[in-house]
């Protein structure tokens, strides 16, 4: 749709496309919220609320009934059990990042909720806006905005918005370290640092999202500023451990136990196709090799390694599809930055092999945003999208070791 660049010299048709692309992004944002103000079940408030009461939200993770009978937890899993719905704690974020949603337990569960729908709706805008400010500065303003609409029409943003998920949360301080690396690249005679580290440390939320792509600060060379974003959950562990009398260790296994039961219910991860231990050993030679190509990688590819972390990072580790909206910005690959010198970043002119890719990236795009809720995400479509997927991200990789020895053309 995107590459035909007859067809994109057309005003009219173009406004059209947008108008309609823009209908449908309008439908999914109020459809997710209407979802978010019923549901927002993924919220996590009442993880946060029992670590602010000195109350071991681990433990009442293994003891949902305990939990029930302890208000205002009680006044949470009301919400959802009055309506005939089930709700348990499930406790599988470590305690410095627990703490990071501590200003909304101030708040009564349902005033909580309606604000981080709030909070996430600003998130999506500043998503959008970041990606432009770095990776997409370049790109064509219609293939940008039809991708960015795309993006939120899109099932895994309608259901991301609508279990009041943390990866647009997480993803937003990630995008936002990013820029603030731009920014003091640009402007070396400011200092940064201590910004970018608190932004990347932040977006630890979503530590399966993140930590992956904080690679990319790995390839920046910003090795002080990535300790300083591990360091900070260091310290904030050692605080919860004192804060809930447990051990160090403790802080740490806990929540890995609570998240250990979640392994197989993913969508397209390893630990949906490869049962059992293999799918960590797996995910392991996929990291060792994501920290190669950050090491090794040209320093003109950022955009390239960029995408390759994103097409990796969903299906390393356990991940529901509603995560995959952040998909979208795995196109950076096809932009200016992403591409040899003297190629065009309007995407309907780029030479034939990139345009390949880029086919093959809308049609998954479509799988992923689309097809899969027609289908209810049954194991045939989920086969289908999974072989498509890592079949992609494969051929990204090679690209990527391929540029090691000599920049070449996606």
């Amino acid at each position: 749709m995107l590459l035909l660049a007859r067809w994109k010299e057309n005003r009219v048709l173009k406004v059209a496309v947008i108008a309609i692309l823009t209908a449908l992004a309008a439908i999914s944002v109020i459809k997710g919220c209407e979802n978010a103000v019923q549901f927002s079940q993924d919220f996590q408030w009442d993880a946060a609320k029992a670590f602010a009461m000195r109350l071991d939200p681990y433990e009442l993770s293994q003891d949902p009934k305990m939990a029930e009978n302890i208000e205002p937890l009680g006044e949470f899993y009301r919400m959802f059990t009055d309506r005939g719905l089930t709700q348990k704690m499930e406790a599988n974020q470590f305690p410095s990042l627990l703490m990071l949603l501590l200003p909304m337990t101030i708040f009564s569960p349902y005033t909580a909720k309606i604000i981080w729908m709030a909070l996430n709706l600003l998130f999506t805008a500043g998503i959008v806006w970041l990606l432009r400010r770095t990776f997409f500065e370049d790109t064509d303003i219609f293939d940008y905005a039809a991708l960015s609409l795309l993006m939120i029409a899109g099932t895994p943003y309608r259901n991301q918005l609508g279990v009041g998920q943390h990866t647009l949360f997480s993803f937003f301080f990630f995008m936002l370290a990013v820029y603030i690396d731009k920014k003091a690249a640009d402007r070396p005679d400011i200092d940064k640092g201590v910004l970018m580290s608190i932004c990347l440390a932040v977006s630890y939320f979503k530590y399966t999202l993140t930590a992956p792509l904080a690679l990319y600060f790995i390839f920046r060379k910003r090795n002080r500023q990535f300790a300083a974003s591990v360091a900070i959950h260091i310290v904030l562990t050692g605080i919860a451990a004192l804060w809930l009398g447990k051990s160090f260790i403790y802080m740490i296994t806990a929540p890995l136990k609570v998240a250990s039961v979640l392994v197989s219910e993913g969508g397209l991860d390893l630990g949906v196709f490869i049962k059992g231990g293999y799918s960590f050993a797996a995910a392991a030679v996929i990291a060792a090799v994501l920290l190669y190509l950050a090491v090794r990688i040209p320093k003109d590819r950022g955009a390239l390694l960029f995408s390759i972390l994103v097409l990796w990072s969903l299906v390393m580790t356990y991940h529901r599809t509603y995560d995959f909206f952040v998909y979208t910005a795995a196109a950076a690959v096809f932009t200016a930055q992403g591409m040899p010198e003297g190629t065009s970043s309007n995407i309907g002119t780029v030479r034939r092999s990139t345009r390949v890719m880029f086919i093959w990236y809308l049609v998954l795009m479509a799988i992923l945003y689309f097809v899969l809720r027609i289908f209810d995400e049954n194991a045939v479509s989920k086969l289908v999208a999974g072989i498509t997927y890592y079949l992609f991200a494969a051929v990204l990789t090679v690209i990527g070791f391929k540029s090691i020895n000599k920049t070449g053309d996606v």
